[in-house]
């Protein structure tokens, strides 16, 4: 298979996987999350096709659109706290990411990392295990900050400071099955 339809088949990935989220809230996100991180590993093992070197912007785009098919999932909860905590933290990563596009300055991410992503898993979770759950203003605050200080911190890695080690450590024992043989 060549570049190109590799790249054809990654963006086919990146619009339909993130429908799940509809029917499945959990395990259609975290399927969006999985595509995200694997669609970069794939492209390196067999190019990038007609994308060359531009995907990464592409990419955003693709974070945006599955983070809003969850936004509107997260619109229709009933804990009124969680659903306005959930918009706020969408709608400040979607205008980060607008503002990253537009200026370039990767300290942006810093600024609105996607943080609205685990707490939506955090709730589903929560919900899960408990279905009556809602958030407290304490719990809120615990919450946010119990997926708010590794996600800062992940955004700092990945987008600041952007150490090569950590892809590499990534790719070498999660994507290592795309790498045999080649």
């Amino acid at each position: 298979m060549d570049a190109s339809s590799v790249s054809v088949l990654v963006v086919l990935m990146r619009l339909v996987v993130p429908l799940s989220i509809f029917r499945w809230p959990l395990a259609g996100i975290l399927l969006s999350i999985a595509a995200d991180a694997s669609d970069v590993m794939i492209f390196e093992v067999t190019g990038y096709g007609f994308f060359g070197g531009m995907y990464h912007h592409l990419d955003k785009v693709f974070d945006i659109y599955y983070l809003f098919f969850a936004w509107l999932v997260a619109r229709k909860w009933h804990d009124v706290l969680a659903r306005r905590t959930a918009a706020l933290l969408f709608w400040w990563r979607a205008l980060g990411v607008a503002a990253f596009e537009l200026t370039g300055w990767r300290p942006i991410f810093l600024i609105a990392p996607s943080i609205f992503e685990n707490f939506y898993i955090f709730r589903a979770v929560a919900v899960k295990i408990q279905p009556s759950f809602a958030f407290t203003a304490r719990s809120m605050l615990i919450a946010l900050l119990m997926v708010g200080i590794p996600k800062i911190a992940q955004e700092y890695v990945m987008h600041f400071k952007y150490i090569d080690q950590v892809w590499n450590f990534i790719r070498d024992y999660f994507f290592w099955w795309l790498y045999q043989g080649g």
